[in-house]
């Protein structure tokens, strides 16, 4: 049986019986979950909004790459959310933002909106309705459904550019170098960025197919959101500060 997807452990349908006395936690500290990944899956429509915040780097995977923020500097730590679960960060990641929702496929390939029963951040005691008192769907669970319709849509568009961007040989292996303080530094490895030269020798058609797809202000986006790399290394200076406060 495959895994779950990143946060998620026990997706099942929505159903308005089932779930209807169920509430979501609301607020500023919610994000707690997000604390134990260094990468977080990204998708081509949110990278103009995120390029000044977040590194969006390439990560090996089959049958073609995954895009992703980056978020920390070593595994299982996210610099951008702090012990309260609160996120720090100027840009919160779409897939953040949808959970514990996600789209899902019941049997005859309809459409249906999944929840993770397992969520921390789902009670019948605490936060915002699902469904109202006539067992329809809340103001929060349509707007909530409605970034569940659209991040699929996106993740579509998404593999559609990683599928163009691996046939044309875009993509080159590197290192990233964060300094994590004075004479020390940590190296990340294992993630791939659009190699400019290679940009730059593709011919004319592949070029206009680039641009024809609508590709071309994602490729543009990612190159500059790896100026954001600066983020990783403010936050592991306040990382580090606020552990000198609290030992002090």
């Amino acid at each position: 049986m495959p895994s779950h997807p990143l946060f998620y452990q026990s997706l099942v349908p929505l159903h308005r019986d089932r779930h209807r006395d169920w509430k979501l936690a609301q607020g500023e500290g919610r994000h707690g979950f997000a604390a134990g990944s260094h990468v977080i899956p990204a998708v081509v429509d949110e990278f103009g909004a995120a390029l000044a915040h977040l590194p969006i780097v390439f990560a090996p995977s089959e049958p073609r790459p995954t895009t992703v923020f980056l978020v920390g500097v070593r595994p299982a730590q996210n610099l951008f959310v702090d012990a309260d679960g609160r996120w720090t960060g100027g840009y919160i990641p779409a897939f953040v933002r949808r959970y514990p929702f996600m789209r899902g496929e019941v049997e005859g390939g309809s459409a249906v909106t999944c929840i993770d029963e397992r969520s921390a951040l789902l009670s019948t005691d605490d936060g915002e309705a699902l469904f109202d008192a006539q067992g329809q769907e809340s103001p929060l669970l349509r707007t909530t459904m409605e970034l569940v319709e659209s991040y699929y849509q996106a993740a579509q568009r998404t593999e559609r550019f990683l599928d163009m961007v691996q046939e044309l040989q875009l993509l080159r292996n590197v290192t990233i170098e964060t300094q994590m303080g004075p004479g020390s530094s940590a190296l990340i490895h294992g993630f791939m960025t659009i190699d400019e030269d290679k940009l730059g020798a593709i011919d004319a058609t592949d070029f206009l197919r680039l641009r024809d797809a609508g590709f071309l202000p994602a490729i543009y986006a990612h190159l500059y959101s790896l100026r954001a790399v600066d983020t990783l290394r403010r936050a592991v200076a306040d990382a580090a500060e606020a552990a000198q406060d609290d030992a002090a």
